[in-house]
């Protein structure tokens, strides 16, 4: 008796074998970093899905009156009582907020709307929200200066309004240096003043060569020929009189008194004169 007590009193207390491997695995799971922030975002979607849709629009109301007060407060147009000059501020304020909420502003004038969207779209720098404007003006702006801005002129060629894509193309070439980009413009005349413009914007007279025009193209060597004082460009001239003034005055611009000898005999003194007045150490020559 006396040893069943002893052993009983030696045998230690022993804990659940299940009980203790269902703990160990409950704390290597709250000490998984991973497995937590999985349960937490399991929890917020099933709160989302549950959570009634009609407490969720009242957040999103809520939320949408806290943004509307703070745009109250910027607003300094709401005291103006003229209608156009209301929408002009709301316009400007816009600009300077950078701020699409007061385009919404602008009273029964779709087209300042739409600019206005235009205007904040290009200080984004966004074909998308160019692409979105639904006036066709308003788009054709605002695509008109991103291609310029970024000197792309494939852009231009998204522009559905005739104007602005036949200017987008005329600005292009100016910015590239490139006459490429003036025959893709449709009117004739606009293209012709295409590449009279860039020709005298870098005073290139081999420009002049891609006008069909023979009196455009004309005036055009002429114009730089003076210009630069180039005789090469004054004989590519087709007009007589024309090409006789272009030699008349690239000797005055030159002092290369043989020019004036380019002009028929009966007509070249007053080149020859001319040339004298500018360069009076020529005076004595023939």
């Amino acid at each position: 008796m006396a040893s069943n007590k002893e052993s009983a009193r030696k045998e230690p207390a022993v804990a659940s074998p299940a009980g203790n491997s269902g703990m160990s695995v409950i704390k290597k799971v709250l000490a998984n970093k991973t497995v937590m922030i999985a349960l937490a975002v399991l929890v917020v979607v099933i709160l989302l899905v549950i959570w009634p849709f009609h407490k969720l629009d009242t957040v999103n109301k809520i939320a949408s009156g806290i943004f509307s007060n703070s745009l109250d407060k910027l607003d300094t147009c709401k005291g103006v009582a003229d209608t156009a000059a209301k929408n002009d501020c709301y316009r400007e304020l816009a600009f300077s907020t950078n701020n699409t909420k007061f385009c919404d502003r602008v009273f029964n004038a779709s087209k300042i709307t739409e600019s206005c969207y235009a205007k904040l779209a290009v200080e984004a720098n966004s074909k998308n929200a160019c692409n979105q404007l639904k006036d066709v003006k308003a788009r054709g702006f605002c695509l008109h200066e991103l291609a310029i801005n970024k000197a792309e002129t494939p852009l231009c060629g998204n522009i559905d309004d005739k104007s602005w894509r036949n200017d987008c193309y005329r600005q292009l070439a100016l910015v590239t240096k490139k006459p490429d980009a003036c025959s893709k413009i449709e009117d004739g005349t606009e293209v012709a003043d295409c590449y009279v413009g860039l020709a005298k914007n870098i005073t290139s007279g081999p420009t002049c060569a891609y006008i069909l025009d023979q009196s455009v193209r004309d005036a055009c060597f002429l114009e730089i020929g003076s210009v630069n004082g180039d005789k090469l460009l004054c004989a590519e001239i087709e007009e007589p009189s024309t090409r006789w003034t272009c030699y008349h005055r690239a000797a005055v611009t030159t002092g290369e008194i043989g020019l004036c000898n380019k002009i028929p005999v009966n007509l070249n003194q007053n080149c020859f004169n001319a040339v004298k007045k500018a360069f009076p150490e020529l005076a004595n020559s023939s």
